[in-house]
């Protein structure tokens, strides 16, 4: 074999040994590829979560409101079940 020969036997062996490399950091359970992908779920859970949490303290603050005050049963009651009190007319309109 000649200097020539080992020469490009070495580089094609190194150029080999670092393409096993790369793919392994990039593709590999724990290599980059997996980390972006977990990354980008976490921070899509993170989010959710938050959602979550905004509808849940509203959701709180309602309840209580409806435990503690009669103007809020009251916007209830003729919101969402059309109730009146004795007396009163109502008037709807088309859109």
């Amino acid at each position: 074999m000649t200097s020539t020969q080992k020469k490009i036997l070495i580089l094609f062996g190194i150029v080999s040994l670092l393409l096993l490399i790369a793919f392994t950091l990039i593709f590999t359970e724990k290599g980059f590829y997996t980390y972006y992908k977990m990354k980008n779920e976490k921070e899509r859970l993170q989010f959710e979560i938050d959602s979550l949490k905004r509808v849940n303290d509203s959701l709180r603050t309602e309840i209580e409101l409806l435990q503690t005050s009669d103007e809020k049963i009251e916007q209830v009651a003729r919101e969402k079940y059309g109730l009146v009190k004795p007396g009163e007319k109502i008037y709807k309109f088309e859109k």
